[in-house]
């Protein structure tokens, strides 16, 4: 329903405009510079000569193109882009998990992973976005960078649900969480977004220390299967419902799809539901870090992630 998806990105425009919500830097920007510093660690030497490559720089700077490269998805404009809808996909997380028809015409984060992983391996060429994105990368740059990006996102629990609050944009937050530089969290998805890296960083240190410590974990034995984006989406989806609705005790909202219900209550997040889900958000940062380094290595096998 096109007039819907309108509703819903005027809405969010709206918010942030008023500071009401916190959708602008999903996994904030350290969650997905941690997920992209992982996954650098855990590259192939192939995948790292083919990625270097296309992200114009050499081995040794591999790590830290890729950890730029995955914020530069939210930092062009979404709207202009025809990117909004590519980042989510809102899974009713009051009912069993089915994606049915969220997923139409490929508007949703399931279907841009597919997509990006496919143009790589296949070496696709004619990619272009709805209008030149600023700040500008190359066509093969720009699959990489939604790659990286997309891939950190789904593991954020609130890109794969929904409860008729926009991915938990919809609850505000009384009073905001407040942070030291002086910006707040004012949303249930900004908490996601933001505070629940922070609180890991807090715990493990810097963005290289805390990269360091969960590559460690998995290198000396942490398990973390590989599956789909679907599986992934579905993960989130469960940890969105026990973690984030059921720990908070948030009602069942109904409203038309895309739009905040009427009535939705206002949340008081305090350090110790942050502090609960710490380990959880450890897990996800790690698994979304070696899943991501497991499909580059996939598709820039062969022939894949070459440059036209």
């Amino acid at each position: 329903m096109p007039h819907l998806k309108i509703l819903r990105a005027f809405c969010l425009a709206l918010a942030i405009l008023l500071g009401v919500a916190s959708p602008v830097w999903p996994w904030g920007r350290q969650g997905h510079r941690i997920v992209a510093r992982i996954a650098a660690r855990n590259l192939k030497p192939d995948a790292r000569k083919k990625l270097a490559a296309i992200l114009g720089t050499n081995d040794a700077g591999l790590e830290d193109a890729m950890a730029a490269a995955s914020t530069w998805p939210d930092e062009i404009s979404k709207s202009k882009t025809g990117t909004f809808y590519w980042h989510f996909v809102d899974v009713p997380v009051t009912e069993p998990f089915a994606v049915g028809t969220l997923c139409a015409k490929h508007e949703c984060i399931i279907d841009r992973i597919e997509e990006m992983a496919d143009r790589l391996r296949m070496n696709r060429t004619g990619f272009a976005l709805a209008t030149p994105p600023d700040p500008p990368r190359p066509p093969k740059s720009q699959e990489v960078a939604f790659l990286i990006h997309f891939v950190g996102d789904i593991h954020q629990p609130l890109h794969g649900s929904d409860n008729s609050d926009q991915g938990g944009n919809c609850e505000h937050l009384r009073p905001p969480l407040v942070h030291a530089d002086g910006t707040k969290t004012n949303a249930l998805h900004g908490v996601w977004d933001v505070d629940q890296v922070l609180t890991v960083m807090n715990v493990l240190g810097t963005e290289q220390a805390t990269t360091a410590a969960l590559f460690q974990r998995f290198r000396s034995g942490a398990r973390v299967s590989q599956g789909t984006a679907l599986d992934w989406t579905r993960e989130s989806h469960r940890l969105a419902r026990e973690n984030i609705y059921q720990k908070l005790r948030i009602p069942k909202y109904e409203a038309p799809f895309g739009q905040c219900a009427a009535h939705v209550a206002n949340l008081t997040i305090d350090q110790a539901y942050l502090d609960s889900n710490e380990k959880l958000v450890e897990q996800q940062l790690m698994r979304a870090g070696i899943r991501l380094s497991n499909l580059l290595n996939d598709i820039c096998a062969g022939s894949g992630c070459g440059i036209q």
